[in-house]
């Protein structure tokens, strides 16, 4: 009987623009915190969901995208196209979903580990959970009191 597998490269479907290839780096490498300050239209969203992919199949826990308004992250990664027609969601690849809820915009994968997307419109929400990686776009436009909320657990569990 023939074994038949196939290999699956992450991030999937993606390669980094050469000025992004640093930032992957500096996280493979251990470091914690990064901040992306790149033009308009550079890829920062499809980098950063890539990254979030990639850590959650490296560490199992709970891993949460978050954007100013739950609305936005439903029209920017949970429905979003690039501009080639490419959907975000399927940067991560089918075999690696165990299950996914759209009213919730959460993913688990096969190694346990849960993706979310979420607005910090609702931070209360993230209160009580254990996130070990947290994305947060278009930071400048967030309730600051999310980030409080969720700097402490990252800094306990040895999260990013």
């Amino acid at each position: 009987m023939e074994n038949s597998t196939t290999e699956i490269i992450i991030p999937y479907n993606y390669k980094p623009r050469p000025y992004q290839r640093d930032l992957f780096q500096a996280l493979d490498s251990g470091y914690k915190r990064a901040v992306t300050v790149w033009h308009r239209r550079a890829g920062k969203d499809k980098s950063m969901f890539n990254l979030l992919v990639k850590k959650a199949l490296q560490r199992r826990g709970v891993y949460y995208y978050l954007f100013p308004e739950f609305a936005q992250a439903r029209r920017v990664i949970w429905d979003g196209v690039d501009g080639s027609g490419y959907k975000f969601m399927d940067h991560i690849p089918k075999q690696l979903i165990q299950r996914s809820n759209t009213t919730d915009m959460k993913v688990e994968l096969v190694n346990g580990s849960l993706i979310q997307l979420i607005g910090t419109d609702k931070f209360d929400k993230v209160r009580g959970s254990n996130p070990v990686g947290c994305v947060f776009s278009e930071f400048a436009f967030h309730n600051p009191k999310a980030y409080n909320i969720i700097r402490p657990i990252l800094a306990e569990n040895g999260g990013w």
